[in-house]
């Protein structure tokens, strides 16, 4: 769990930086709201790679505007960042009102993406692993107030 600072600066995780950067070759992510769920999502910048491939796979050489919808949704809502030597990104304003993102930020590892939660709000969703909400709520009392 991470602060995020008045300038809408947050640290990225060491062990997620080496991750993205072994992915990638680049001290640089991707940033998108999710599709399903009130928190952002993060991948290395080879995701742009996988949605190529999504976007052709999906609509194999139409080029009609269910295609360019699905283009938009897929691009429009991202935004690469790069970080520091420190692992600290600048989220944009827009970034962080679509994450709903105050001034603390929980960072988990999904697989081949990673996720950005306001932890109360995190803490809301249904069907949580109690294991996951005994963490968290561990981390944020550990939070400096």
């Amino acid at each position: 769990m991470n602060g995020v600072d008045a300038k809408n600066r947050l640290s990225v995780p060491a062990p997620l930086r080496e991750t993205i950067e072994t992915r990638s070759q680049q001290k640089a992510l991707v940033l998108s709201p999710a599709e399903h769920s009130p928190c952002l999502v993060g991948y290395d910048v080879s995701y742009f790679d996988r949605i190529d491939a999504r976007i052709e796979t999906e609509f194999s050489g139409d080029f009609g505007p269910g295609r360019g919808q699905k283009s938009r949704a897929l691009y429009a809502m991202t935004e690469q960042l790069r970080y520091d030597d420190t692992g600290r990104i600048v989220l944009s304003p827009t970034m962080r009102d679509m994450g709903e993102l105050g001034g603390t930020a929980l960072l988990m590892g999904a697989g081949d993406y990673f996720e950005i939660w306001q932890p109360e709000l995190f803490l809301t969703q249904d069907g949580l692993d109690p294991r996951m909400v005994r963490t968290v709520k561990s981390l944020l009392a550990a939070r400096p107030q």
